[in-house]
């Protein structure tokens, strides 16, 4: 069992649910690193239209093959032997894998524009590059619901099921509720339970948790480092949002300074120095 306290909210993972979380990171990092794979790849090689028409399905499917082959591993790491690449990829992942009907949806489509067919600039090129990654980025992620299908479907009663779509919508009807203060403080701890139970794979839900109620313990960030997320690139933009409201709206620097400190204790940031040599900064260019 893995267990956090969300400012009082207990919230926790039983094993089945626990192994889940971890082949659904496992293949969300598998994806970023596909995604930008490619995208690296493209934006340094890719100058034409005729290069991405003929080069980028090619290093598209490399990548997604390589996540459907970490599927077959995994599957082998919990004793399902009787999978192979062929079978997993036909009878398990066919149905979530759309990045080739894409690529020649967004080809098509982007020469029926293109008067020159062939020539287009850097500038021009880059969002469809990034649109073809996005698409990357979903087939491999989406590789680990085929997983989930083939331990389910073979009795490797070893994972809970995937996340259905009726606790994806009553944990989304929760949230608004609690967003919106229809939820009176009493309740909001077991609300707040609810939703992260019914559905924990909600970054927005965790950025609000930290901004509306605070994250003095650091278990928000916690959770979403368990889940897959990284809390720390938002908490730095509170503080610059902070920082930035305080010097507007006041001039004492040593005041402004127990503000940060203060707010950066109840959001959870570690950055606390960092902002505050800052704020000595800014004091100094502003003397100079």
């Amino acid at each position: 069992m893995v267990t956090f306290d969300i400012n009082g909210a207990i919230v926790e993972f039983d094993e089945k649910t626990d192994n889940y979380n971890s082949i659904r990171k496992s293949f969300k990092n598998q994806a970023e690193y596909a995604r930008d794979n490619f995208k690296n790849y493209c934006l340094n090689n890719i100058l034409t239209l005729k290069d991405l028409s003929e080069k980028s399905l090619e290093i598209g499917m490399y990548n997604i093959e390589s996540t459907i082959k970490k599927g077959v591993e995994t599957l082998v790491g919990y004793n399902l032997i009787t999978i192979d690449i062929n079978t997993f990829k036909e009878c398990y992942c066919e149905k979530y894998l759309n990045y080739q009907r894409m690529f020649n949806n967004t080809i098509k489509q982007t020469k029926t524009k293109s008067k020159k067919n062939n020539y287009m600039t850097k500038s021009s090129l880059k969002p469809l590059i990034e649109n073809l990654s996005q698409y990357i980025y979903n087939d491999c992620f989406n590789i680990h619901n085929a997983v989930i299908d083939a331990l389910i479907k073979n009795d490797i009663e070893i994972v809970s099921s995937k996340i259905d779509e009726e606790n994806i919508k009553k944990s989304s009807a929760l949230f608004n509720n609690y967003k919106d203060g229809f939820i009176n403080r009493v309740d909001g701890t077991m609300v707040v339970k609810q939703i992260i139970t019914l559905n924990p794979y909600r970054m927005d839900v965790y950025e609000y948790l930290v901004k509306e109620d605070g994250d003095f313990n650091r278990e928000i960030e916690r959770l979403a480092d368990y889940l897959g997320y990284d809390l720390k690139p938002y908490k730095n933009q509170l503080m610059d949002e902070y920082i930035d409201d305080c010097l507007k709206n006041d001039t004492d620097i040593e005041f402004i300074k127990e503000k940060v400190v203060k707010y950066a204790k109840y959001i959870g940031s570690l950055n606390e120095a960092i902002y505050l040599t800052r704020i000595d900064a800014i004091q100094m260019f502003e003397n100079a």
